[in-house]
């Protein structure tokens, strides 16, 4: 099978996450000859370049992330394909683990996103949502009643075979967000008050741990440089150097992290996918929703919780004594997500000629 997969590139390391995701599940489920790539957020699917997909490849795969979003966009979400074109696509398309990333202070999906989707749904061989609640936000909104599927980060790390960057054999990872950050803070004294808290907790905890700073989007180093103010005992991975030729290697990092505080979606996810325990730094709802959805809602905060300091450190002191369960837990969390999402892919009727005897 010939695939081309569409997803968003040169921005996220998330997003290539997820991208190594969906490749290492697509070959675990069907014989795939070879997987080609181009950037959503750039390809315009126009006659010419269907021509090329409907002769050149046997699927299409559109997928993951948060593509759900940007009502500004030609179509109302991500996919840069005129309505009345969707229908030219002859062979089999997937959205692969979509996200409803708008927050809550945006107005949510324009009418003509709602008009794409539908259509979009109705011809795709599957339409499916990562699970983060973006099923609820988007059946409310559309009437979509799309299939959950995991997020396709949590398979980042099958196989793993990337260096280790950091010299520290016992670390704790912390992935801060600070792209829009009047939607994910509120006011930039509240962002002056998360700093100062969180800078207090990880002074404490660099005593015993090296604190590894993991910028995903070049808008996160200042915040991250803000945070590490005063604190010795850390690493900073350098973002222009992994930007975006050497994502592998930046995102393995996770992989040896004792745990993690995560700020970004998949700051959440693929860490879970090493089975590294993970605190949710919640400033969207799809960070709560996925940790309620993997069972371990407790281990979640909102940055503005008026007591964030407190139990912030309060859930440290409880994930530090149950980390070996907590692991536990979540290896066999992964392998229900794992058989589920080759159960969804296996029954897609449209692509049994390619499934792995």
């Amino acid at each position: 099978m010939r695939v081309m997969h569409t997803y968003c590139l040169n921005y996220n390391f998330g997003d290539y996450a997820l991208g190594f995701g969906v490749k290492n599940m697509l070959r675990t489920v069907f014989n795939v000859s070879y997987i080609a790539e181009t950037n959503l957020q750039g390809q315009i699917f126009d006659d010419y370049f269907i021509n090329i997909i409907n002769e050149k490849y046997d699927l299409l795969v559109i997928g993951g992330g948060g593509i759900i979003h940007g009502a500004h966009w030609p179509q109302g979400w991500f996919w840069l394909i005129k309505q009345e074109n969707i229908k030219k696509i002859k062979i089999p398309f997937i959205v692969y683990g979509a996200g409803y990333n708008y927050f809550k202070d945006e107005e949510g999906i324009p009418q003509k996103g709602i008009i794409h989707l539908k259509e979009t749904s109705e011809r795709a061989a599957l339409f499916s949502v990562r699970n983060d609640g973006s099923h609820a936000r988007l059946l409310e909104q559309t009437g979509i009643d799309a299939e959950i599927i995991a997020d396709p980060g949590f398979w980042f790390g099958v196989n793993y075979t990337g260096r280790n960057i950091i010299k520290s054999d016992k670390y704790i990872v912390i992935q801060l967000a600070d792209d829009k950050p009047l939607h994910r803070f509120g006011s930039f004294e509240n962002r002056r008050q998360f700093i100062e808290s969180l800078n207090s907790v990880l002074k404490e905890l660099s005593k015993n741990h090296t604190i590894v700073f993991v910028p995903h989007v070049y808008d996160d180093i200042g915040l991250s440089k803000e945070v590490a103010q005063g604190i010795e005992n850390m690493e900073m991975v350098d973002f222009s150097q992994y930007a975006f030729d050497h994502t592998y290697d930046a995102i393995g990092v996770y992989k040896n992290a004792d745990f993690v505080l995560a700020m970004r979606g998949h700051g959440q996810i693929v860490p879970l996918g090493f089975c590294v325990p993970v605190i949710s730094l919640e400033n969207h709802d799809k960070h709560k929703g996925l940790m309620e959805e993997f069972e371990l809602g407790k281990y979640n905060v909102n940055i503005l919780d008026e007591n964030f300091k407190y139990k912030i450190q309060s859930l440290i002191v409880d994930l530090i004594s149950h980390k070996t369960d907590l692991s536990s837990f979540i290896y066999n969390k992964n392998i229900k997500l794992f058989e589920d999402s080759k159960n969804i892919l296996l029954n897609i009727k449209d692509l049994e000629a390619y499934k792995k005897q």
